[in-house]
């Protein structure tokens, strides 16, 4: 992650920043239209750092054997037996 790219958290306050600046109504047309194009630039941003954070994530479950085991949130979609699921 470059040092300029900004956190998840940091991305998210700047675009609920937006949004309320957009529903006080204090800002010109010119003005809302700049930020709704930064808004859905930052969605888009957001949603990507989601994706990626959700390809890393892992569950850990118990297999066959009831010994603890890793795998990839990816790999729980598949799923056919809530039993080994801690939660």
């Amino acid at each position: 992650m470059a040092k300029s790219e900004k956190k998840f958290e940091e991305e998210l306050k700047d675009l609920e920043a937006i949004v309320a600046r957009i529903d006080s109504g204090e800002l010109s047309l010119e003005e809302s239209i700049g930020a709704f194009e930064r808004g859905v630039a930052l969605i888009k941003s957001l949603t990507q750092k989601l994706e990626e954070v959700e390809k890393k994530v892992e569950l850990l479950v118990k297999n066959s054997q009831g010994q603890l085991a890793t795998t990839n949130l990816q790999g729980r979609s598949g799923a056919k037996d809530d039993e080994d699921i801690p939660f």
